[in-house]
């Protein structure tokens, strides 16, 4: 086995997986977004990290509050890759995508929202 082969068996089993690294969490998605129509939610494994360490929003000049999230997910698990500035519905929450890219085997999707959040 090369190591290619290894990081690929160790992002499956270890990084990705419920018992040691990733959580549960809910991505929507709709075959209509304007009309909710084909609303799909589905529970997937995932690594969600905040950019604050205390989870609360950054504030912004406007007084506005900006919500960032990163999550590392499985582009298998996914199936689908997302686009920059596509809407990306998180645990029912709507994000905006800031950026994308797929590092070793996993995917990476930058995330950022406005206003209130939980």
């Amino acid at each position: 086995m090369n190591l290619q082969e290894q990081m690929a068996k160790d992002v499956q089993l270890t990084f990705m997986n419920s018992n040691e690294f990733a959580e549960i969490h809910t991505v929507t998605t709709f075959t209509n977004e304007e009309t909710e129509d084909g609303r799909k939610d589905r529970k997937l494994e995932m690594i969600v990290e905040k950019f604050t360490l205390d989870g609360r929003p950054i504030q912004s000049a406007d007084g506005v509050s900006a919500h960032n999230a990163i999550i590392h997910i499985d582009p298998q698990i996914l199936v689908y890759t997302p686009r920059v500035d596509q809407n990306f519905y998180l645990d029912f929450n709507r994000y905006r995508v800031k950026g994308v890219s797929n590092d070793s085997g996993i995917l990476k999707i930058v995330l950022e929202a406005y206003g209130k959040r939980p």
